[in-house]
């Protein structure tokens, strides 16, 4: 914990009004559409017949991850970096915006993640790879950054949509797919 409080403490630093009305796209949904579409495409592409199928694992996937991040912060009632009271008046927040009372995980972390991970494992690695590595990167410093997430609730967030994604590729689309295959 105090390891984690001060390195979110050095990264949650205020770098301007450009930085953070950056960081607020980079952490909104809305920034992401073009990339989605990009990524539906080249997996359309891949999949053809099955992109209907595939599409449904990954949103299945999706649901898993967030839905778990919420349980845990539900379970583990670690506060945010904004809602610490230890941290008050130290905290850089961005339109004095916070979100919910808990921050362990990080619901972006691993939601990033597990799309990325996913469609890394099935486009196969190259420029589409790094981008999206780079999406994961930004997005989770985007959270420490507005205040909302301690570094240590991104980690955590990304190993588990990492899981998350390798247990969907591994496990849930061949089910789904081979149903197709087999109908």
């Amino acid at each position: 914990m105090q390891w984690d409080s001060e390195l979110f403490l050095w990264l949650n630093c205020d770098l301007g009004e450009t930085t953070d009305w950056l960081m607020v796209q980079i952490s909104s949904k809305v920034l992401a559409i073009p990339l989605y579409i990009f990524l539906a495409w080249k997996i359309y592409q891949k999949t053809g017949k099955q992109f209907w199928k595939f599409l449904l694992g990954v949103i299945l996937m999706i649901f898993v991850s967030d839905q778990t991040s919420v349980a845990v912060k539900n379970l583990v009632q670690r506060p945010r970096p904004c809602h610490e009271i230890s941290l008050e008046g130290q905290v850089h927040q961005v339109n004095g915006k916070c979100g919910g009372s808990y921050g362990f995980y990080s619901s972006h972390a691993s939601n990033t993640m597990a799309i990325s991970i996913l469609c890394i494992l099935t486009l196969g690695t190259g420029w589409i790879s790094a981008l999206l590595l780079l999406w994961v990167a930004l997005v989770g410093y985007s959270r420490i950054y507005l205040g909302v997430h301690y570094p240590g609730d991104v980690l955590t967030g990304w190993a588990a949509g990492m899981l998350i994604a390798l247990t969907t590729y591994r496990f849930i689309l061949p089910t789904i797919l081979l149903k197709t295959k087999q109908a």
